[in-house]
């Protein structure tokens, strides 16, 4: 009977680290900058709170909050996501039983509309509704929550969409993976046809594969409903976030949300009788040395004609085959050419911003105030502010690649370091431990997370400050990027622990292996693919965090009274919220154009490295 301590285990941990996320803030407040004996004071006070809920003292009461906001968001969610589970599954099905023209479609159709940050749903479905509404005076679905007036349909729909991509792709994989099976052999020559091998025979396993991988979704809907809440003007979770950001209230809501999802998913894995990730077991008998000098010459990795030779070697291979990694290499010029405009215009015009804040005629008559639609004065028009949005998309571009590929970057390096000390260094019980906070991690939204750290460090009302915009850009990025480094531990963590079951590599630690020979020789060849693919994903991660930043105006660098201090692409989805009531779409289509465009990019670099199609082979 380990299973009920190694749970209660795994939340105690949770519980932990909810505290220390909530305490963080008060390490960057004014007057007590990374004050530790002030952070561990208010630890040990939320922890004492915690034991003693009567002491713990909130701006509202329990009651309120379970029976209105929290109920409301979570119906929203949970609504979301059950039918995001059936619609991909119908489609998934539809998708696997098609042929030819149909099914490439479906998948092409899926592929673009996964490239779209969740916000540009709810703003798509805003403008249609206004649209019909002005023309017939018809209100399809309400979509702003006013007092009594609650709002599902519309939130449930725009919530349920990314999920919906997810879960069609994963389906639609997890299908692949169960026709190539033996089983599945045996039943077609039974005279069984697709659709009864289907929903007989692989579903049952693909439902049980599908529960496994379903935290990461989770993960991306608790992200997106902060959004929901905040652009449909729900009083929900995020609200009262904002009405009580005392360490207390945010260990409040933070633990709200982490305890139904950690019993739901504890319940579950132990009815599913899900397997647990070993330690192999020759690492706890056998010594492994760091490095063996003669090993480290044996490698040839300091000898130039070997190197000159595999880059020549590698060079003639991507010649050979430039058509075949066109979807990878095309998305990478499209990105660099942005890039390098971007780079171009600051050496040129010194990253100009023109501002126009009237437009006269020939007589000197005023034709418009700011903010102007687009025209020839300003091809995709202006702000509120007068300043031509083309040029901040000009300027702001680099910002946004650089500073993405900057955390994606990191959270790797970092991430494989430490993998490295939990697979060869770390016993069970602390492998356990960090397991422990990376499932946690999953019940917890990403954003709201980099939301609390992030406010008192970029947010300012005072008009002056304290720190400079480069400590503030590396506080902002070593955030981002550590903010998923147990995830990110634990993923590549046990990537590399699955290559430590093979026969060669244990044959390789018996004859006298050192550290350095195993990875270079046995887990790097086999780690760089995912690693790069994780990679690619986590860019497409950070371009969807900065958007959620961006609506709720925590923008790159600090901004001082609302104005984001450098011009940059989530500042200018800030407006998002004004533009849905004043129709002046013209100021939020190009940066959301731009994101969707980045995020198409890395997609289709992600796709191109994946090793099999997402579609049933010619044997089907």
């Amino acid at each position: 009977m380990k299973i009920l301590p190694i749970t209660l285990f795994k939340y105690l941990f949770g519980i932990i680290g909810i505290i220390l996320i909530s305490c963080t803030p008060v390490l960057f407040t004014l007057n007590s900058s990374l004050d530790l004996q002030l952070f561990f004071t208010t630890f040990f006070g939320v922890l004492k709170d915690l034991f003693n809920p009567s002491e713990l003292h909130l701006r509202y009461s329990f009651l309120d909050y379970f029976k209105g906001p929290y109920k409301y968001s979570m119906l929203i969610l949970v609504a979301s996501l059950l039918l995001s589970l059936i619609i991909s599954f119908v489609l998934s099905f539809i998708t696997l039983l098609s042929k030819g023209f149909i099914k490439k479609f479906l998948l092409q159709i899926a592929r673009i509309l996964e490239s779209f940050p969740d916000f540009s749903f709810i703003f798509l479905i805003q403008i249609v509704v206004v649209q019909v509404y002005l023309k017939t005076d018809i209100l399809i679905v309400q979509f702003y929550s006013l007092g009594d007036n609650l709002v599902y349909i519309a939130p449930i729909l725009c919530l349920s969409i990314l999920p919906t991509l997810l879960l069609f792709k994963l389906f639609i994989l997890l299908f692949e993976e169960e026709w190539e099976k033996s089983y599945v052999e045996l039943a077609r020559s039974k005279g069984l046809s697709n659709f009864e091998v289907l929903l007989k025979h692989c579903t049952s396993n693909v439902l049980k594969s599908l529960f496994y991988q379903s935290k990461s979704i989770v993960w991306l809907s608790l992200s997106s409903l902060l959004i929901i809440e905040y652009l449909f003007g729900i009083n929900g979770i995020l609200y009262y976030l904002k009405a009580d950001f005392s360490p207390s209230g945010t260990t409040f809501i933070l633990l709200s949300i982490f305890t139904p999802f950690f019993l739901f998913y504890a319940v579950a894995e132990r009815i599913v009788d899900k397997e647990q990730i070993e330690r192999n077991v020759i690492f706890n008998n056998f010594n492994l040395s760091t490095l063996n000098i003669q090993q480290i010459r044996a490698l040839n990795i300091f000898r130039k004609k070997d190197s000159k030779r595999g880059i020549s070697e590698t060079l003639k291979l991507l010649r050979k085959n430039s058509l075949k990694y066109l979807n990878i290499k095309i998305p990478l010029l499209i990105v660099f050419g942005l890039l390098l405009t971007s780079f171009l215009y600051f050496i040129f015009f010194n990253d100009k911003i023109d501002q126009i804040n009237y437009i006269y005629n020939d007589d000197g008559e005023m034709l418009s105030m700011a903010p102007h639609p687009p025209s020839s004065n300003a091809l995709f028009g202006t702000d509120p502010f007068g300043y031509s949005i083309l040029q901040q998309l000009i300027v702001g571009i680099k910002y946004t690649i650089l500073i993405t590929l900057i955390i994606a970057t990191i959270r790797i390096i970092t991430g494989y370091l430490f993998a490295i000390l939990y697979v060869f260094y770390l016993n069970n019980k602390l492998r356990i431990a960090i397991n422990s906070i990376a499932d946690g991690m999953h019940f917890l939204p990403l954003t709201l997370l980099t939301f609390i750290l992030l406010i008192p460090i970029l947010i300012n009302s005072t008009g002056v400050w304290e720190t400079t915009l480069m400590e503030r850009l590396i506080l902002q990025i070593m955030i981002m990027s550590f903010v998923v480094l147990p995830v990110t531990t634990s993923s590549i963590g046990n990537e590399m622990n699955e290559t430590l079951k093979k026969e060669y590599v244990q044959s390789s630690v018996v004859m006298g292996g050192s550290l350095i020979w195993i990875l270079i020789n046995h887990i790097n060849p086999h780690l760089w693919p995912k690693i790069l693919l994780l990679w690619t994903q986590h860019i497409v991660q950070v371009l969807q965090i900065f958007v959620h930043l961006g609506i709720l105006s925590i923008f790159v660098g600090g901004s001082i009274y609302g104005i984001p201090k450098i011009y940059e692409l989530s500042g200018m989805i800030a407006i998002s919220r004004e533009v849905f009531m004043t129709q002046q779409y013209w100021m939020i289509l190009p940066p959301l154009f731009t994101f969707m465009l980045l995020i198409y990019c890395f997609n289709t670099i992600a796709n191109g490295l994946s090793k099999k199609p997402i579609y049933f082979s010619k044997k089907s």
